[in-house]
């Protein structure tokens, strides 16, 4: 969510501080739609992690 309004000029990522324990909700029970090519980045970079390994 921070990403998403850090890529649209809405927040500035050097004021925002999120604590993990207390960001659990995964983003379809929070009701957010995340465009899926954003979602592709980070699965090619586990990938290609695993491969690195």
């Amino acid at each position: 969510m921070i990403s998403e309004a850090a890529a649209r000029g809405q927040a500035d990522l050097e004021l925002v501080s999120v604590d993990s324990t207390a960001a659990r909700a995964h983003h379809h029970a929070a009701g957010m739609m995340v465009d899926p090519d954003l979602l592709e980045e980070p699965a090619k970079a586990a990938e290609e992690e695993k491969g690195a390994a």
